[in-house]
């Protein structure tokens, strides 16, 4: 509904976006040091692919790339706040 027409809006990289954003989502709201370790290395070792986000070539969908990213904030969000009582 929000992509402007002429691209391609599915494929593995909106969920490649989604996992690497999910990562970084865990290890930002659980903050065990797990956690922070693994976002910590996934945004080394991956953390260039957020260029794909900007809209730099027309053919792909950075609405895309930046959505799965969206959505994987929102999962991590919704899945690793601390809970009442927990930690």
């Amino acid at each position: 509904m929000l992509a402007r027409g002429g691209s391609a809006h599915l494929g593995a990289s909106i969920l490649i976006f989604g996992y690497f954003a999910y990562l970084l989502g865990v290890g930002w709201w659980e903050r065990t040091p797990a956690a922070i370790g693994v976002a910590t290395i996934a945004a080394v070792l991956y953390g260039s692919i957020l260029w794909g986000v900007l809209p730099t070539d027309p053919r792909v969908s950075f609405e895309g790339h930046l959505f799965g990213f969206i959505g994987g904030l929102v999962a991590a969000a919704m899945l690793h706040r601390q809970r009442p009582g927990g930690r």
